[in-house]
């Protein structure tokens, strides 16, 4: 199996609030809360972990709140690298009505140095070979160019890694010069691409046939949510559908364990329709547990087998 490695350069504490209802305006009683140590990397290490897949987590930490943040990636098992820089990881807040759509308000507070972005590079080149998968996700945090974390990505592929890279913070023009193994982008990543809506999932595979003939990525995948996926390699095309969930916990990083299912497949040499069908149980099962939770094994094995792939 290859090794898997996780980036997660903007990490932030993922708080979330579950209440009756939302009011703008006025005052709101919360009836629960959780908080989770997170960031797009991070969550893709704990969905990984809580489905029994070995991986390392290489995430910055800020000294401000730094050792709150370890203790609760301790508390989850997660096996992780720190390097540590000053200042204050983020929060992400995050309201759930009983009914209704979610409202998220992120914190963008969080800097980096040109140092402390080649002190990692220097640590994960030492940590990478022909045989890892580098899973880079989030959005590019202040103080570093996005000339400077695509330079760092492509020092990290030049040491033989198969990189998926998930962020909103590159253009597909950025990423035809990085040209990682594999993205993700969802509905509104996607039409954000492009410049225009998808229609459906026929329309999102057309697509990512014409992404990867563009030389975007090798493999892509568009998620639509409870519509299903659609991926591409150029040379195949493949549509996947997903199990309708009647009560969804919460949507937020469900994205995160997508990706997570997808590297892990493929880490254990998975077939590419086997591989989606697992990318999207991660997915979907991610929907079932509270906040940014990652998805139970339990659930994963349930949802896989009402994939479909053709």
């Amino acid at each position: 199996m290859k090794k898997i490695i996780t980036i997660t350069l903007n990490p932030a504490f993922d708080l979330h609030y579950a209440m009756d209802e939302f009011r703008a305006g006025k005052e709101n009683y919360v009836k629960s809360s959780t908080c989770d140590a997170g960031g797009k990397g991070i969550n893709i290490s704990r969905a990984l972990l809580s489905n029994d897949v070995d991986n390392t987590a290489f995430v910055i930490l800020g000294d401000e709140n730094g050792a709150a943040f370890e203790q609760g990636l301790i508390r989850d098992g997660v096996k992780y690298t720190p390097l540590h820089t000053q200042g204050r990881i983020r929060e992400n807040i995050t309201i759930h009505p009983a009914s209704g759509a979610e409202t998220r308000i992120s914190l963008d507070n969080f800097s980096l140095t040109d140092k402390t972005l080649t002190d990692l590079g220097v640590m994960l080149e030492m940590a990478v070979d022909e045989d890892t998968i580098i899973a880079f996700s989030g959005r590019n945090p202040k103080g570093v160019t996005k000339q400077d974390v695509m330079a760092f990505l492509k020092r990290l592929k030049d040491k033989g890694a198969k990189i998926a890279v998930d962020s909103n913070s590159f253009t597909p023009d950025d990423l035809m010069l990085i040209h990682p193994w594999f993205i993700k982008p969802n509905e509104q990543e996607i039409a954000a691409f492009l410049g225009r809506e998808i229609n459906d999932v026929e329309d999102a595979a057309a697509r990512a046939k014409e992404l990867v003939e563009r030389g975007v990525a090798e493999e892509v995948m568009i998620s639509m949510g409870g519509l299903g996926s659609a991926w591409s390699d150029g040379k195949r095309t493949l549509i996947v559908s997903v199990p309708k969930i009647e009560n969804p916990v919460s949507t937020i990083g469900a994205g995160d364990s997508t990706v997570a299912g997808y590297i892990a497949a493929t880490a254990k040499g998975y077939s590419k329709e086997d591989s989606l069908r697992l990318a999207c149980a991660f997915g979907t099962s991610a929907c079932m547990t509270e906040g940014t939770r990652p998805p139970m094994a339990d659930d994963v094995k349930k949802v896989y087998d009402k994939v479909a792939v053709k």
